[in-house]
């Protein structure tokens, strides 16, 4: 029996390990590692929780007042802004069902761009900043990566030394406020892996797919492989059961009700986010390698979540499996660095130095995204007050302290004023006694920035203060123009976000949401949507009812070498079937979605899933072959010009039932048992392909492989869909519409 002490460390100690290992970057082209120099210890031995934090400081007890006023105003700007995320959480993850907020969702993802843009722009910039990698190369993302990595081991290894020393905890004070912080993440833990959602798709341009598959390995892996235990999703709601949350499933509009009491707007924010993000892969695509860069580095909430939880004996093993799995060395921190470094040195081979430094900005533009949102919410006991982050950035810390130097000059001067500034006269505000107080400080500045017409924000020019400090005013004189300057920046930073913000600093042509949803063209675009009615997408009936339906075994017959302007379509295009089942994550912890993960796996050319995760030996594989790859060698066999894209290849081949398909595929859960039976039509047509002299003897066997992983995958499928009658009868319509297709080539 093990002591409670060799418990903690049968616990802690992997997650530490693990810790170590994230260190590592690779840091030269060649591979060669490096380890992180320090070591850490303290392992285990952090002293029991042995009271709430300290009472604050006497000046703060003063101005408690302003805190509560403060706090109530936050709240009240942000219930608004939270009860739209909450429906648009909700739409995204059934967008079939609301394609209509397509173009309010792109308007907000590029607000959200522009926003934390804004914000990262206003912090100190540091060697930590993905802003101080001005100008790529691969060795400077490196550099970076690694100091990153430097800093969350430097900060991790002082929480240790905190907490040997008898410091309570920092995430959580007791169970009962564990229970409640796990609970408000899961709006964001249920989304686990969306922001992938959406790519390697076969609507993306070819040459791309190297980098798009690298990063659906990512997805996969979230998704546990195909194996509903080790999905995400699935591992959270385990815990959710444990402390008894009571919550539906996140893709259920009951989700989102009051009553579930998820009511932390940075959560809410933060996974909506993860959402947007993911829905425009053809149009952000650096974007989402950048948000997946950093939203898969191991933080510091995860590294204390996974250790407090076990000390209130909550289940930490969600959190346990992202330090591990996230990992630098081979896990999602390393493959996320190798998109990244594959994208840009695609971009530099196609389109020059100039294009790589705009791709750039752009994986700058999502990791930023990814950054400065957030997701932990603080609890409590343990929230520190608003004053210990004043000043909240460098224009404030600039005009403080402009301020505070002026104090002692300024108070006996303006002793007969009469003007007030929000709660005070400015005479009390300039008490300089008072004024020594950072709480007072704070409570100063946020009442100024809220005086009008002496302060507008966003607009130093009209700005009464600033016209006082000019010649003219009855201030000039008083503060330098390096002052006066800094004064205005400080305006002119409380402004709304400038909306055009993340277009000029990526340097790309703005794109209104007219160009992007006006005339979409099914085979490059995504998502596409056509009305559900009034379109030339009708099924051809097929009744059933009275007749048994076609036999699984029954055989696809085509020659050898086929009628390249029927089959080539048709092949290119039918790896759309299945591909939208897995993209909203709440939706993939069935036996059905999970057997669908294997099923894309198998048509992607990834290897057989065993009982670890690949990493990245799955990315350094060389003989990774999928259908497109064995498109394009038949295309090749046929004498023909090898397609760049799909587009291509339909408008070299047009096919209309390739173009019905791409619309079928749109709505997943709609279409569910036409897309099945559909897949399992072509999975026939790769077993008669198997033997075609197209293909080499080596693609012959890939192809092979292929066939007995998605039938095995789709047989699974079927077993799951006997007891709906309809979506049985949707199966054998879609697989004869398919088998008829496949056999006139």
């Amino acid at each position: 029996m093990l002591s409670s002490v060799e418990m903690d460390l049968f616990v802690v100690l992997p997650s530490l390990f693990l810790v170590m290992l994230a260190s590592f970057l690779i840091r030269a082209r060649g591979g060669s590692l490096r380890i992180l120099g320090r070591s850490i210890a303290g392992v285990g031995d952090a002293a029991p929780w042995s009271g709430r934090i300290a009472k604050a400081s006497a000046d703060e007890d003063d101005n408690a007042e302003y805190r509560v006023i403060s706090e109530e105003r936050r709240d009240d700007t942000s219930f608004e802004e939270m009860q739209l995320h909450k429906e648009l959480y909700f739409k995204l993850q059934n967008l079939e069902q609301y394609p209509e907020i397509l173009p309010q969702s792109l308007n907000l993802l590029v607000s959200l761009f522009s926003e934390t843009l804004a914000a990262a722009h206003k912090e100190p910039r540091s060697s930590v900043s993905i802003l101080s990698v001005g100008h790529y190369t691969q060795e400077k993302l490196e550099r970076f990566l690694q100091r990153k990595n430097d800093e969350i081991a430097e900060l991790w290894e002082q929480y240790l030394a905190r907490r040997k020393a008898g410091s309570p905890r920092e995430m959580f004070g007791d169970r009962e406020e564990s229970r409640w912080w796990v609970k408000q993440l899961a709006p964001v833990k249920y989304v686990d892996g969306a922001w992938l959602g959406h790519i390697n798709k076969i609507t993306t341009p070819f040459a791309l797919r190297r980098v798009t598959k690298a990063a659906w390995q990512v997805l996969s892996e979230e998704l546990g492989d195909g194996d509903a235990e080790k999905n995400h999703v699935h591992v959270y709601r385990d815990l959710m059961r444990e402390i008894q949350a009571d919550i539906p499933d996140a893709d259920n509009h009951e989700f989102i009700l009051p009553q579930h009491k998820l009511d932390q707007p940075c959560v809410w924010k933060s996974a909506l986010a993860q959402l947007l993000i993911s829905l425009f892969p053809h149009h952000f695509l650096p974007e989402i390698l950048g948000f997946n860069m950093h939203f898969e580095m191991i933080t510091q909430e995860t590294l204390k979540a996974a250790k407090e939880l076990k000390e209130v004996k909550l289940n930490p093993y969600y959190f346990i499996l992202h330090i591990s799995i996230d990992n630098a060395d081979s896990g999602h921190t390393a493959i996320a660095m190798q998109t990244v470094v594959d994208y840009i040195q695609h971009v530099q081979k196609t389109g020059g130095d100039s294009a790589a430094q705009q791709a750039w900005k752009r994986v700058q533009a999502g990791y930023i995204l990814s950054d400065e949102l957030g997701v932990a919410p603080e609890c409590p006991s343990v929230k520190r007050p608003a004053v210990d982050s004043f000043p909240r950035d460098q224009h404030e810390a600039k005009v403080i302290e402009i301020f505070q130097r002026k104090v002692s000059a300024a108070y006996k001067i303006h002793c007969s004023s009469t003007m007030r500034i929000g709660r005070r006269t400015l005479v009390e505000w300039l008490d300089p006694a008072a004024f020594a107080s950072k709480q007072w400080r704070m409570g100063f500045l946020d009442d100024l920035s809220n005086q009008k017409p002496w302060v507008r924000k966003g607009n130093s020019a009209n700005s009464k203060l600033i016209r006082e400090l000019r010649w003219g005013g009855k201030m000039f004189g008083s503060f330098t123009q390096a002052e006066v300057e800094a004064v205005k920046a400080w305006i002119d930073s409380m402004g709304a976000c400038d909306p055009h913000l993340y277009w000029a600093f990526v340097g790309r042509a703005e794109i209104t949401q007219d160009e992007v949803f006006r005339d979409q063209d099914i085979s490059v675009d995504y998502p596409v949507f056509l009305p559900t009615t009034g379109n030339n997408l009708s099924i051809p009936p097929m009744h059933f009812s009275t007749l048994p339906p076609p036999s699984l075994d029954s055989v696809i017959r085509i020659p050898s070498i086929p009628k390249a302007s029927q089959f080539l379509p048709l092949w290119f295009t039918h790896p759309c079937l299945l591909e939208a089942f897995v993209c909203v994550p709440a939706k993939t912890t069935t036996k059905t979605a999970s057997a669908i993960v294997r099923f894309l796996r198998a048509q992607s050319g990834f290897d057989v899933e065993g009982p670890g995760v690949a990493g990245m030996d799955e990315v350094r594989r060389t003989e990774s072959v999928g259908v497109v790859e064995l498109g394009l060698e038949m295309t090749r066999s046929c004498g023909l010009p090898e397609p760049a894209c799909l587009k291509d290849v339909l408008r070299g081949w047009p096919s209309e039932f390739a173009l019905r398909m791409l619309h079928w595929s749109m709505r997943p859960m709609a279409n569910a048992g036409l897309l099945l039976g559909l897949a399992w039509a072509f999975v026939g047509l790769h077993d008669a392909m198997a033997s075609s002299t197209l293909l080499s003897a080596s693609s012959r066997e890939v192809l092979r492989q292929m066939a007995a992983r998605e039938r095995d995958s789709l047989r699974i499928c079927l077993e799951e869909l006997q007891g709906d009658e309809l979506v049985c009868k949707s199966f054998w319509r879609g697989y004869s519409l398919g088998k008829k297709e496949i056999e006139e080539c």
